[in-house]
């Protein structure tokens, strides 16, 4: 297929530079068992036509595993979102356009979900300042019986249904398969972020857990109304080696992408109840920007975080949280942006953490100037335990890198760069193309994935994109990208 054009985009204008310690292997303790593909399957439908994603620019898509079946949400090659299943016993897959279509930028996504009923609950952003996209089966494993519905339409703002503008949708699942909507309600720097749940006996979504008798999940992060306003970018609760659900988050106050302020943390045995590291109830309802209870790093605005594709939550061998985040250092003339860790202080002084730095870059991320460059910087993959070592992987001018820390101490061990994400086998990281397009591989995994086994939806597409209908002015397949499901083990 010929490209559509042959511009690529603007180059970075970041000076951002990520030196490397450049350890020899030997430095490494234990690397980690590389993955290995047990199975794959292009996803054809029964008539033998290849389902293919929309390949312009990234957006975010789906995979979920149920009852033995796959399930995959997507845009297609016509920016049409589309659900396609193939059951365990089934060779072919079953797709299934719901009609609407792509108007916005690499913000767009997909998100699945099951509840205890076995329905599949699909909800999309499709372009900015969206009215609320969700659908759900009506007949489980049936995606004929996929419906278009509201969730909660009486809830609203002065008047208004908070689902009418619905942003960064997330279903995600809790205790016993209990299933959770989490959306932000507003703009960059003054918005609600809402958590629902699904009574599945009921089938209906509501903002209270009658079995707790919890109320107000509504408003989890309040910020419309504050002054000055603000709004927030946490992570899906994840749950940790101890069997809790942990997550942090950045407050971000306008516009601007240099206007991101603080690391927040916070702890639940319930997904309603939350405690900070020092185990102090921080809120059942919600979170506000004044309560510096959950907080980590009192990060001033303008202080170099950006939202939460600059932070990320791992897992030492102990179990205990360990963050890592970009943010400056320095002043004036002398300022740079460095990544940092902050792990459990293991005292009840000050904040609860300790905060280190681990990189010694030269250059600064220009967010100031809403300079969000593609693969500048990207360090939202959460540290982990390799034998003596925290590995915490991060992009930087479009580079992979690894860095190796002494668990003890912090220190850096290694810092390894590498000309390909060697992380996935090459299976995966292959192109469906001849050279020429400005495309690169996209993966996502299922929320059952471990650090021994995952299941992957792989495609192909263009830059990241921003703030706006984008017509893409770089080489892409106008037919798309085919969509592969890969089976990894190691």
């Amino acid at each position: 297929m010929a490209p559509a054009t042959a511009a690529d985009p603007t180059p970075t204008r970041s000076d951002l530079a990520c030196s490397y310690y450049r350890s020899t292997a030997a430095a490494i303790q234990a690397a980690p068992k590389p993955w290995r593909v047990t199975s794959s399957d292009v996803v054809t439908d029964a008539a033998g036509h290849q389902a293919r994603a929309w390949a312009g620019y990234a957006t975010h898509q789906a995979i979920a595993d149920h009852a033995g079946a796959t399930y995959i949400g997507y845009f297609d090659a016509n920016r049409v979102l589309t659900v396609a299943k193939r059951g365990a016993n089934e060779t072919a897959w079953t797709v299934h356009p719901l009609g609407a279509t792509l108007q916005h930028d690499s913000h767009s996504s997909v998100t699945l979900a099951f509840d205890t009923n076995g329905n599949l609950h699909v909800v999309a952003r499709i372009k900015y300042s969206d009215k609320l996209r969700y659908w759900v089966t009506t007949r489980p494993g049936d995606l004929s019986t996929l419906t278009a519905a509201s969730m909660i339409p009486s809830w609203t703002d002065n008047g208004t249904p908070f689902e009418n503008w619905v942003s960064y949708p997330e279903l995600y699942t809790g205790v016993g398969g209990q299933l959770f909507f989490r959306y932000a309600h507003g703009q960059p720097g003054a918005s609600y972020t809402i958590v629902y749940q699904f009574d599945a006996a009921k089938r209906v979504w509501e903002l209270s857990n009658p079995g707790t008798g919890y109320q107000g999940l509504a408003k989890v992060w309040a910020g419309w109304y504050t002054n000055p306003t603000w709004s927030v970018y946490p992570t899906v609760p994840q749950k940790g080696p101890d069997g809790r659900y942990h997550m942090i988050w950045t407050w971000r106050g306008d516009g601007s992408a240099d206007s991101n302020s603080q690391v927040d943390y916070a702890v639940s045995d319930d997904l309603h109840v939350w405690k900070n590291i020092k185990g102090e109830v921080i809120s059942n309802t919600s979170f506000t920007y004044n309560d510096l209870r959950p907080v980590v790093d009192n990060i001033p605005k303008g202080g170099g975080l950006l939202n939460d594709s600059g932070m990320a939550l791992g897992f030492d061998a102990s179990g205990r949280p360990v963050i890592s985040y970009f943010k400056h250092a320095g002043t004036g003339a002398d300022m740079t942006t460095q990544l940092f860790i902050a792990r459990p202080s293991g005292t009840n002084t000050g904040t609860g953490w300790t905060i280190q730095q681990v990189s010694a870059w030269t250059g600064k991320y220009d967010l100031a100037n809403n300079v969000v460059d593609a693969g500048v910087l990207n360090a939202n993959e959460g540290a982990r335990q390799v034998g003596a070592d925290l590995v915490i992987p991060y992009l930087c001018q479009q580079k992979g890198h690894t860095l190796y820390l002494d668990a003890s101490t912090g220190k850096v061990v290694a810092d390894v760069p590498a000309t390909a994400d060697t992380s996935l086998p090459a299976q995966v990281l292959s192109s469906a193309f001849a050279p020429g397009y400005f495309i690169w591989p996209q993966t996502v995994t299922t929320e059952e994935s471990t650090a021994s086994s995952t299941r992957l939806l792989k495609w192909e597409a263009g830059p990241w994109v921003v703030d706006g209908d984008i017509v893409p002015h770089w080489s892409y397949p106008v037919g798309g990208s085919p969509l592969t499901v890969y089976t990894l083990a190691r």
